[in-house]
């Protein structure tokens, strides 16, 4: 787990592989709490060994809300130990709605985020963006990407995608949302059978270039 990108054996690292804390959920398991001062341990599975994070926050004042993480971390490739204590400032911001939405500042980048991540490779809980990951669905075929969008909004709508037939409304589903919902459906399983279609007649035109003449 040594400097950025150790863990990569090609293309962009996912979201998915990499260990990550959100501020909402600590926030909800108490670990960051209004006006205290709060002190404890995060364990995680990674790369088949348990890291153990020990954190303290204090969360009040929004010049003085921050979250201190403290472990040990081996080096991806020579297994030397490093040390970490990282201070991450906390900022809040007050949406329409009312109250405070409280959200980590990235060292790297200086955004405001609600989620910091450690991939394999790493040392520092950071951004997204500041590690440049990416998401499982973002290497999918552009069809494959329609179609689970299909999926979802037949789960949606309470249907089966394997009846082969489109859902009817359901209860309680106002029509204006059911048509908007129904539009996105078609159109999207639309896309998806003209991205297979045309991957299937480049495959024949491939075929018969490749086809030996009598």
């Amino acid at each position: 787990m040594g400097g950025y990108g150790s863990g990569r054996s090609s293309g962009r690292v996912l979201v998915e592989n990499a260990l990550r804390i959100d501020i909402d959920a600590m926030i909800r398991r108490g670990c960051i709490q209004p006006g205290s001062h709060v002190a404890g341990e995060m364990r995680f599975d990674f790369d088949d060994q348990e890291l153990a994070v020990q954190f303290e926050s204090r969360l009040g004042h929004p010049d003085n809300s921050w979250i201190r993480l403290k472990y040990a971390i081996a080096d991806y490739w020579t297994g030397d130990e490093h040390q970490i204590d990282d201070q991450i400032f906390l900022v809040g911001s007050r949406p329409p709605f009312g109250g405070v939405r409280w959200w980590f500042k990235c060292l790297r980048s200086g955004r405001r985020v609600r989620k910091l991540y450690l991939p394999l490779g790493g040392r520092h809980f950071r951004s997204r963006l500041a590690y440049r990951l990416a998401y499982a669905c973002q290497h999918e075929p552009a069809d494959d990407r329609a179609r689970r969008r299909a999926r979802k909004l037949y789960r949606r709508l309470g249907a089966d995608l394997d009846d082969d037939t489109y859902p009817d409304k359901p209860k309680r589903m106002r029509w204006k949302t059911y048509n908007r919902l129904m539009d996105k459906l078609i159109a999207a399983e639309r896309f998806a059978d003209r991205v297979a279609d045309q991957r299937l007649i480049m495959l024949a035109a491939r075929w018969m270039k490749k086809r030996p003449r009598s």
